[in-house]
């Protein structure tokens, strides 16, 4: 029975150890992560260059939602 026992947990470390080696080899969703981060780099330094531009259209749209001139929306600014 002990013989059984340790044969058993002797074949679950060698799986574990191999699942771990297969997943720290395994690259196959490193690529869509390093593209996502670059996407999302690029659009903040869009919106960082472009920042004045778009605070003028965020105000005016804003303005127009709340149905509120621009003079108003600078003086609570």
């Amino acid at each position: 029975m002990l013989q059984a026992m340790d044969n058993l947990m002797i074949g679950l470390k060698v799986r574990w150890n191999s699942f771990k080696e297969e997943m720290k080899s395994d690259e196959r969703g490193v690529s869509n992560i390093v593209a996502t981060v670059i996407l999302i780099l690029i659009v903040v330094l869009l919106a960082g260059i472009f920042w004045d531009g778009l605070k003028e259209w965020f105000t005016t749209v804003w303005g127009n939602i709340t149905n509120a001139t621009t003079s108003e929306i600078n003086a609570i600014e």
